[in-house]
């Protein structure tokens, strides 16, 4: 029961930053502050511990994101890949879920934005939108998907 209600504490941050990316460009830090609090709260409550290998691949996704991909989509969406990955850290299928959550999160806004032709020359966006809507959706999809094929 209490993984369920750190979950949703997570899917409440992500909806929030959602939210808020959207209305005003911007995600204030308290959302990621929170986000980080629960993935430790989950941690402590979930039935097995950190492992080391999964806890070593979040931190290197983390480092990527914050330093080279930050460049390339923004701040605030490298903190919701990173809070994702460090989420997925504490289930240890940290890396693999990652990578199907970042390819996910791009097929589906590459998609949605092909369909709105807002893509011009250079597969460049014309008017930016927001991308964490797009994150917090493909999350939810891995994360379903992931706990079906269980």
């Amino acid at each position: 029961m209490s993984v369920i209600i750190c979950t949703a504490v997570f899917l409440t941050c992500l909806i929030t930053a959602s939210i808020s990316d959207i209305r005003t460009k911007e995600v204030s830090d308290i959302v990621w502050w929170i986000a980080l609090a629960d993935i430790i709260v989950y941690e402590l409550l979930s039935q097995e511990s950190l492992k080391a290998w999964p806890l070593f691949e979040s931190l290197l996704i983390i480092f990527i994101q914050q330093k080279i991909m930050s460049r390339y989509y923004g701040r605030a969406d490298s903190h919701a890949f990173s809070c994702c990955a460090l989420f997925w850290a504490v289930s240890g299928k940290c890396l693999e879920m990652h990578v199907l959550h970042m390819t996910v999160s791009l097929v589906l806004l590459t998609a949605v934005q092909f369909a709105r032709h807002n893509i011009g020359p250079a597969w460049k966006l014309k008017i930016p939108i927001a991308f964490i809507p797009y994150i917090s959706v493909s999350f939810t999809l891995v994360q379903t998907a992931s706990n079906i094929v269980k």
